[in-house]
């Protein structure tokens, strides 16, 4: 069960999604708690959870360590402003094609339409 997510009818409160076994074994996370660990660590080290998410693709130009996430959303602060991966440059073509290829799945389907 999820807490605080929405359910589709427009309020948020508990639901039950069942997976399938196959659902299961495909999922990019293996369980809601692995969720929820990341949802946890994206809101109290925001930093180190970009990087982790950033060091997954191929970057023309790399993220610098300093640069992963700056911000600002207090007006009393100063100039609201977010900056994310800056001066960082990737090409999302090679991301999700071009690299897959590479890595020996060209006969897999990239992409349903």
């Amino acid at each position: 069960m999820a807490r605080g997510v929405s359910n589709g009818t427009g309020t948020y409160g508990i639901y039950k999604f069942r997976a399938t076994e196959e659902q299961r074994t495909r999922a990019h996370l293996g369980s809601l708690d692995e969720f929820w660990r990341l949802h946890r660590k994206s809101l109290e080290d925001p930093n180190a959870f970009w990087a982790e998410a950033a060091a997954l693709f191929y970057w023309k130009t790399p993220v610098r360590e300093k640069n992963i996430l700056n911000y600002n959303t207090d007006v009393r602060k100063g100039k609201i402003f977010i900056e994310w991966l800056k001066g960082a440059s990737t090409n999302i073509c090679y991301n999700a094609l071009d690299r897959n290829v590479q890595n020996g799945h060209g006969e897999q389907i990239a992409y349903y339409w």
